[in-house]
């Protein structure tokens, strides 16, 4: 039988947070690697899914597994774009 896949939900005024924090370079891609270099999650897992909740004001380019609609609204919204996100975001 198939495990699920566990995923990392990450907030996305959390990864704002980290970027505010200079945890983050807004030039490099948003990858479960950085989120862990930036002990925003602690461990990989399966991946990283955003969530929509917080504010997002950085242009960024994400790497994850997946993203809710609410989360992908944002990033196109502050300019961004990635892969994993689903929608009508733009591979990064």
């Amino acid at each position: 039988m198939l495990n699920p896949r566990e995923l990392n939900e990450v907030n996305l005024g959390r990864i704002q947070q980290a970027v505010e924090a200079g945890k983050l370079d807004v030039n490099l891609a948003i990858t479960v690697e950085s989120l862990v270099a930036a002990g925003v999650v602690s461990k990989p897992r399966d991946g990283v899914k955003i969530l929509g909740v917080g504010d997002l004001s950085s242009k960024l380019s994400f790497q994850v597994a997946g993203a809710s609609k609410s989360a992908i609204a944002a990033v196109e919204k502050a300019g961004g774009s990635g892969t994993g996100l689903g929608g009508g975001a733009q591979a990064a």
